[in-house]
């Protein structure tokens, strides 16, 4: 049978969902429904139905779900065997990314990228605004990094996720006990910001709104942010994510601005990287982050 794909069918029946699974592997939801109608044509069977919110394997699916997942584990190994063959034993990435990322993502997303190809080495620099960011890439200062933009004329770029903004104040200013933070009332407080090219979404999103910040410091660094937050001296706007791992006693209060950072992988070409900065580009747009 020449289009059974057990990576496919395997992670569509563990995730429930073609969406999912198409998320993970890196397919659009078409091409993964596609891949599972051409293999049911091929053993004229169905594998799959559809229930609210998602699919669930048939009985035919569920009788050889078994001998899939013997068959993806079959096809990884031999995947892994010709990486170390093609080099990927061995090699270095100069990966680029902001502080959010480096904090809230790198550590999981190396811990299993490093298990996978221990022999690769990865070099980290830290870069908050985009443009010096894609300037880097293109220049090849670094071989692939994450960004705060999904645009970009100079650079290939995959978007990852859009990550909601909050105000960011201290556990005893005045906002810190709101359920919800009109963005209006933000004019109102002193803001503690950050040079527009490290979060353009943000002031954006203030001169769509017509919102004057009273901003009495910018500073490029999150947890110097924090520092100066906790002591009540303003508020800021940052991802949730970042935070949600904040050592410093903050709080983050939900507010109206409708304002998200986005977060994308970006590199100058694929075809220029090298193998090792290619597996790990593949490696993280499977992941679901």
């Amino acid at each position: 049978m020449n289009r059974m794909n057990a990576e496919v069918f395997v992670t569509v029946a563990r995730l429930g969902s073609y969406r999912k699974a198409a998320n993970k592997l890196g397919y659009t939801q078409a091409g993964i429904s596609y891949i599972i109608r051409s293999m049911e044509e091929e053993a004229q069977l169905t594998f799959f139905i559809r229930e609210f919110g998602g699919v669930k394997l048939t009985p035919e699916g569920e009788a050889l779900l078994p001998q899939m997942e013997k068959l993806y584990e079959c096809e990884q190994s031999v995947k892994n065997q010709i990486d170390s063959l093609r080099g990927l034993a061995t090699g270095h990435i100069k990966l680029l990314s902001f502080n959010t990322v480096i904090v809230c993502w790198l550590p999981e997303i190396l811990q299993g990228f490093k298990e996978k190809y221990p022999g690769i080495d990865i070099e980290i620099l830290s870069c908050e605004g985009y443009s010096q960011a894609i300037q880097m890439l293109q220049n090849k200062d670094a071989d692939c990094g994450f960004l705060t933009t999904t645009v970009s004329n100079e650079i290939e770029i995959i978007p990852l996720r859009e990550e909601p903004d909050v105000v960011v104040v201290s556990k005893n200013h005045p906002l810190a006990n709101r359920v919800m933070i009109p963005m209006k009332e933000l004019e109102n407080y002193p803001f503690i910001g950050y040079p527009e090219d490290e979060a353009p979404s943000v002031y954006e999103m203030a001169r769509k709104n017509h919102l004057h910040f009273n901003q009495i410091m910018t500073i490029s660094n999150d947890y110097g942010s924090f520092s100066l937050i906790s002591k009540n001296l303003g508020f800021g706007i940052y991802p949730k994510m970042i935070v949600e791992k904040c050592m410093f006693p903050v709080k983050a209060v939900p507010t109206d601005l409708g304002s998200y950072t986005p977060m994308s992988l970006g590199f100058n070409s694929y075809e220029g990287l090298s193998l090792a900065a290619k597996a790990f580009v593949d490696y993280v747009i499977r992941l679901n982050l």
